[in-house]
């Protein structure tokens, strides 16, 4: 992603906003980084990249794809939601990102 700037241009890195968004969602509510074996792992792995999809539209719209397990008991929509919203506020404020879509998908429950 590269932003025109009034001295000069800034890029940021796919790298870069997958570090943000996983970030984001650590920050998340619901089950995600509450359990040392839980979520996280399985979501992440030992590579914070895994189970996150990053990309640039032509349209300059930053699309994010996650692929979450959730604790059984847990409102889904309300959590999907919740992490819609943190991913797109800390992408827009941290990285200028104008123009956000998230994608949470429930790939199972435990």
């Amino acid at each position: 992603m590269r932003l025109m700037l009034k001295n000069g241009e800034l890029e940021v890195t796919m790298n870069a906003l997958r570090r943000l968004v996983y970030l984001a969602v650590l920050e998340s509510y619901g089950p995600v980084g509450l359990e040392p074996e839980g979520v996280l792992n399985k979501f992440f792995g030992k590579s914070e990249g895994k189970g996150i999809r990053v990309e640039e539209r032509d349209d300059a719209t930053i699309v994010v794809d996650l692929f979450i397990d959730l604790e059984f008991g847990m409102r889904i929509p309300e959590v999907a939601r919740n992490i819609m919203e943190n991913v797109t506020h800390k992408l827009k404020t941290l990285a200028g990102c104008e123009k956000v879509e998230v994608n949470v998908h429930i790939t199972g429950v435990k």
